[in-house]
């Protein structure tokens, strides 16, 4: 779907701020690229939809070279989704979502039954909100329109830019959960950027961690975490390293060492399978315990308090 091939961009004093970058990301597949402030994450996104240019390498949209098509082509058919939404503000909600499909020249219904549904799954009342104005909605909501319109025209390929940065906890969960559960993304290639490490491996099918403008590993959560490439890949995740750990490891993987049957799906993690164990009061110490098992097999030690 998106292929990088050895990408380079320098700025300031020929200061590298991008160096060799490669991967590739697949339909269905979010790539998170994660890192602290500098490490390069935004400016691959941008290099991405040539709102920076790299100095070297090569970027391929479904095997097409990015170079050779024109930004407005390449950024039409991308969705792209700001930290701070980017809504028009004399566009009405329907106006803002509508946009790109209007570009594509879609007739009218078509571009009204898209709004309508992407409203809908985004938890967006089209009875009251079609006809809104961004300044008459809250963050979340804006924030849901902004991802509405990015995936209006059913582009291949969704970048996001901190999109839930600046919301409030809470409101950013719900708006999260309802991302996640979106079945357009099962035929899209997703690349987010987030500085925040459980965003990273609440929403990432894969995780690209970045530092100076190199990548540092890229791999799966329970990789990064179990099988770190480097000194800085371990010691990144080691402040919130149990939770992640629970949050990374599926059920299924820790089955083996379980001591009693556990009636749940085996593809969510140890940490769903602990909330939903609290919540009918069943006993999970055994998980806990399967949990350690697994840690130690693996070649971690830390034990559970």
């Amino acid at each position: 779907m998106i292929r990088l091939e050895h990408v380079n961009k320098s700025f300031q004093q020929g200061k590298p701020a991008v160096s060799d970058i490669s991967f590739e990301v697949s339909k269905g597949e979010t790539l998170v690229l994660l890192g602290t402030s500098g490490s390069g994450k935004t400016t691959t996104l941008r290099m991405i939809n040539r709102l920076v240019i790299p100095d070297s390498g090569l970027i391929f949209i479904n095997g097409q070279p990015t170079d050779q098509l024109s930004p407005e082509i390449l950024r039409r058919n991308t969705g792209y989704v700001l930290q701070h939404n980017g809504l028009f503000p004399h566009y009405t909600v329907a106006e803002n979502i509508g946009i790109v499909p209007s570009l594509l020249g879609w007739d009218k219904q078509k571009i009204l039954q898209r709004t309508t549904y992407l409203m809908e799954q985004l938890h967006l009342n089209p009875s009251r909100y079609l006809h809104s104005y961004p300044q008459e909605l809250s963050g979340g909501q804006q924030q849901r329109v902004g991802l509405a319109r990015a995936l209006a025209a059913d582009p291949p390929l969704l970048l996001m830019d901190e999109p839930f940065g600046a919301l409030d906890p809470i409101t950013r969960a719900s708006v999260k959960k309802e991302f996640r559960l979106l079945e357009d993304l099962k035929n899209k290639a997703v690349i987010l950027v987030t500085h925040d490490v459980q965003e990273a491996f609440e929403l990432g099918t894969r995780i690209c961690l970045m530092d100076q403008g190199v990548i540092q590993q890229l791999g799966t959560p329970e990789e990064l975490l179990f099988t770190p490439a480097n000194s800085f890949v371990s010691r990144f995740f080691d402040n919130q390293r149990l939770l992640l750990e629970l949050k990374a490891l599926k059920l299924e993987a820790v089955k083996p060492w379980l001591e009693i049957p556990v009636s749940m799906d085996g593809g969510i993690s140890c940490w769903e399978a602990l909330e939903k164990m609290t919540a009918t009061q069943t006993d999970s110490s055994s998980l806990m315990r399967a949990f350690t098992l697994y840690k130690q097999t693996h070649g971690r030690t830390t034990e559970l308090s």
